[in-house]
């Protein structure tokens, strides 16, 4: 192990909320968290090691898996659909330790099916597709980054629609500026510019300065390229 992961890194024990049982997961000292730059989908680059690899909880034990901020939160009815439909397929096999991306994907990959199997909201679906299409963009795999950004642009769109604001700690103004952004970078345009009008001419989204500021630099972008594709 890299000696600057080795530190970063610590080992905490969690009781899981489908089956019962204690095991470990790898947590990231928020001090070794130091950014070095953001994309404008908010994908975000760090200097020594990326929390984001160790964003997602794997019980060992059952095979439940979640984003960790909401792994406590499962429902009973829920946690009876995991004990169900996963428990007897898993495999028991840690997911503590360093992680690579493709570790990461591993992990990511089995919350997303946890939230299939659950039929959980779609803008937690949108959630977990964003960061796994940021995880495929760190291996340099544009096919499958775009997959996963057309994955997570349909789920933002039906959380727009049907649930209500906020949704966990997205705001409706930050909903609208990704599903503009994500037409951007999925070069549809016109939706692009059709959403991110939408926000610019928002007088409570005003408040918000630094979305504001984001959005009109990219909205520049977006004239930009539809500039070059007339």
């Amino acid at each position: 192990m890299d000696n600057s992961v080795s530190n970063s890194i610590y080992n905490s024990s969690v009781t899981c909320p489908v089956c019962g049982s204690n095991f470990e997961v790898t947590k990231v000292k928020i001090r070794s968290c130091k950014v070095v730059s953001r994309d404008s989908d908010f994908c975000t680059y760090y200097e020594n090691i990326n929390p984001l690899l160790y964003d997602v909880w794997v019980c060992e034990n059952c095979g439940y898996s979640s984003m960790k901020d909401k792994f406590e939160e499962i429902g009973a009815k829920s946690a009876a659909i995991i004990r169900k439909e996963i428990k007897p397929r898993w495999t028991k096999r840690s997911f503590s330790g360093e992680r690579t991306v493709d570790g990461a994907l591993e992990a990511f990959k089995l919350a997303l099916y946890n939230l299939q199997v659950r039929n959980a909201p779609c803008s937690e679906f949108a959630k977990v597709c964003l960061r796994i299409a940021w995880l495929y963009r760190f291996k340099g795999d544009k096919e499958k980054e775009r997959q996963f950004l057309e994955f997570s642009l349909k789920n933002y769109y039906d959380a727009y629609q049907n649930e209500r604001f906020p949704l966990d700690k997205l705001d409706e103004f930050t909903c609208i500026y990704l599903i503009a952004e994500l037409n951007r970078r999925l070069d549809e345009y016109e939706e692009a510019l059709k959403w991110f009008s939408k926000l610019i001419s928002s007088p409570e989204a005003r408040k918000n300065a630094k979305l504001m500021n984001t959005a009109r630099e990219q909205l520049q972008v977006l004239r930009e390229q539809m500039g070059r594709h007339e």
